[in-house]
């Protein structure tokens, strides 16, 4: 399965040219191109208009591209799909999800109209959002419902709106469904990514919030401005210093293997499989950023 670099999925409203221009010059690892939350209900159609219209282009080529599609419920589903199921589309960010079913039900739905439009069986891919407490509660199975999935998003204020909890600084109602979402996404060989930073001036704030994500697993974030861009880039890449340690952990245990022996020694610890395995991570990691031209900016 082909790997993704999601250290940022960038929001867009549809309904925005601007920004969809604006987007299309940007360095994001992914956009998210919203047809739900961000565009009023008198602008839904337009929203789909706007983006047949640069799917037409080409625009979308050549770039990773989700739509964050309306809810299930909503009775705007099949024609969000309707509009943009393309192939230049990456895949969808289904709303609202609650369980297994959920899922199995977009993947249904998604093979139905590939089978119809002559596009490849399972090329659109799935990040759903974790924002309701029965997904947090369901969330291992959830990530592994379908192989369409290769991102699980947590929507953090939709989450608490559900639980009636209160978005303190630091959020501690998050401390919990950010555990279970990174554990169960890592289980699943998926990647977590974390909710939205609202205050997007704030980038102290940012910093220090998604540098604790990164440290509990998340491999990206939601974004709402360009101008977090860097930020995230920062919080979700590893330094230069975790960098050249996973190198010299790699090279010690090549070396040792070549010796027949099954430990290494770094710095004088002794190295085993598990430290090996995140070394090697870290590395797949940066040749995923090399790959995309994605520099640290």
């Amino acid at each position: 399965m082909k790997k993704y670099l999601l250290r940022n999925m960038l929001y867009v409203p549809a309904y925005k040219e601007e920004f969809i221009e604006k987007s299309l010059l940007a360095s994001a690892d992914a956009v998210i191109y919203d047809l739900e939350d961000s565009v009023p209900l008198p602008f839904k159609a337009e929203a789909r208009e706007i983006l047949r219209k640069y799917l037409e282009r080409g625009a979308f080529k050549d770039k990773t591209v989700f739509v964050r599609l309306n809810p299930r419920e909503s009775n705007l589903l099949q024609e969000d799909l309707n509009y943009v199921l393309e192939e230049d589309i990456t895949g969808f960010i289904p709303s609202k999800i609650y369980n297994i079913a959920d899922m199995e039900y977009y993947d249904g739905l998604l093979l139905k109209m590939e089978r119809e439009k002559g596009i490849k069986e399972g090329h659109f891919k799935l990040a759903p959002l974790i924002e309701t407490t029965g997904a947090v509660l369901n969330v291992y199975g959830i990530c592994t419902a379908t192989q369409r999935i290769v991102a699980v998003c947590f929507g953090g204020e939709d989450f608490l709106n559900e639980l009636c909890g209160l978005h303190g600084t630091p959020p501690k109602a998050f401390d919990y469904p950010r555990a279970a979402i990174a554990i169960a996404a890592r289980a699943a060989g998926i990647l977590p990514i974390d909710t939205p930073y609202l205050a997007v001036h704030d980038e102290e704030g940012f910093i220090k919030e998604e540098s604790l994500s990164y440290e509990m697993g998340f491999a990206g974030i939601q974004i709402l401005s360009p101008r977090q861009i860097p930020l995230s880039v920062k919080c979700f890449t590893p330094d230069e210093k975790e960098v050249a340690i996973s190198k010299e952990i790699v090279r010690e245990w090549k070396s040792a293997a070549a010796a027949g022996s099954g430990v290494a020694m770094y710095n004088g610890k002794m190295i085993g499989p598990p430290m090996r395995k995140r070394a090697e991570k870290v590395l797949e990691i940066m040749e995923l950023v090399d790959k995309n031209g994605k520099k640290l900016s």
